[in-house]
C-alpha cells in the first residue's frame, strides 16, 4: 500500500488565520478524498495542510438576500441534511444523496469538488445549472465567480494558491421544475444530466428559459439554454460535446449515452410540467 509523502498539518481557529497559511506549497484540506489520494500516488505532495474543519463560518448553511450560502468545509451530507436547503432547494439534495459512496458524502465537501475540478463531478453540473457563484477570499480581497468562470478544465480551475473557496451563493426562487439524471457504471457518473426550468426573477410566475447541463462526460460541463416550448433531441445536444474515451467507454459509445440520458432527463421533466 503506497503512503503519504511527508507533510506538515496546521489547523487554524479563524478564517484570517487560515488565509495567512495559504500558498502554493500549502493547501487548504476540506473533506480530502480527492487531494489525499492526490497524495498517495504522488500526484501532490505539499509541504503542509491547512485544516479547515474549526473555522465556523466555513461550516454554516444559510439564507442570505434570496440565496442558500453553502460554506467552503460543508460536507456533502451536511448540505443535503440541510433544513434550509431542503426547504429552497429541493433538487440539490436528492444529486447529492448520489455522489460517490457513503464515506465520500460523509467527508468530502462542495467546494472540494468544485477546487479539484474533477471532471466526472456530479455537484459541478447541478450547480452551474442553478446559476451557483463561487465565492473566492484571499488575505487581500475576495471576488466572485460562476460555476463557468471557475472551471476551467479537468483539474484545474481559476483558484490562485493564495485564495480559499469560503462560500457557495446559490440564488433560490428561480428553479420552476427541475430533474438531474445520470448513468454510470462504476462509482463516478459516465454522464450526468441537469434540465431545470428556470425563471428570470423571483417573481415570474411562468419559466423563461428550459435549461440544459452536461457533466462527466467532456473535459467541462455544456450548458444550453431553450425555450420552455422547444423540442430538445439530446443526440442533437451530444453532437456539441466531445467525450473522453476512458475506462468508462470510448467517445461514440459516451456520445451516444449522453444523447439517451438527455431525452430520459427532458421526458422526466415534462412529466413534472402541467399545463
Amino acid at each position: 500500500m503506497s503512503v503519504f509523502p511527508p507533510f506538515a498539518l496546521n489547523r487554524p481557529g479563524s478564517l484570517s488565520d487560515a488565509l495567512s497559511l495559504l500558498t502554493f506549497d500549502d493547501v487548504p484540506l476540506g473533506g480530502g478524498p480527492e487531494l489525499l489520494l492526490a497524495m498517495r500516488m504522488r500526484i501532490l505532495r505539499p509541504d503542509s495542510l491547512v485544516d479547515l474543519k474549526r473555522i465556523p463560518e466555513l461550516l454554516t448553511v444559510t439564507l442570505d438576500e434570496g440565496e442558500v450560502v453553502i460554506g467552503g468545509a460543508v460536507t456533502h451530507q451536511a448540505a443535503s441534511t440541510s433544513a434550509v436547503v431542503h426547504q429552497h432547494l429541493p433538487l440539490l439534495p436528492e444529486v447529492l444523496d448520489q455522489v460517490g459512496n457513503p464515506r465520500v458524502r460523509a467527508s468530502g465537501t462542495l467546494a472540494g469538488n468544485l477546487v479539484f475540478a474533477e471532471p466526472k463531478s456530479d455537484v459541478i453540473p447541478i450547480l452551474m445549472s442553478m446559476d451557483a457563484k463561487i465565492v473566492l477570499t484571499s488575505s487581500e480581497a475576495t471576488r466572485s465567480l460562476t460555476i463557468d468562470e471557475f472551471i476551467l478544465g479537468p483539474y484545474y480551475s481559476a483558484r490562485e494558491p493564495d485564495e480559499l473557496l469560503t462560500a457557495i451563493r446559490i440564488p433560490v426562487g428561480l428553479i420552476a421544475n427541475g430533474v438531474y439524471e445520470k448513468y454510470q457504471t462504476m462509482e463516478r457518473p459516465t454522464v450526468g444530466v441537469a434540465v431545470l426550468d428556470l425563471k428570470t426573477t423571483s417573481s415570474d410566475i411562468a419559466p423563461s428559459v428550459r435549461r440544459v447541463v452536461v457533466g462527466a462526460v467532456g473535459e467541462r460541463p455544456y450548458l444550453a439554454d431553450f425555450a420552455p416550448s422547444d423540442s430538445i433531441d439530446g443526440h442533437e445536444v451530444a453532437a456539441h460535446i466531445e467525450p473522453i474515451p476512458d475506462i468508462a467507454g470510448s467517445a461514440r459509445y459516451k456520445r451516444h449515452v449522453t444523447g439517451v440520458t438527455v431525452n430520459r432527463a427532458v421526458a422526466k421533466l415534462n412529466g413534472l410540467v402541467h399545463p
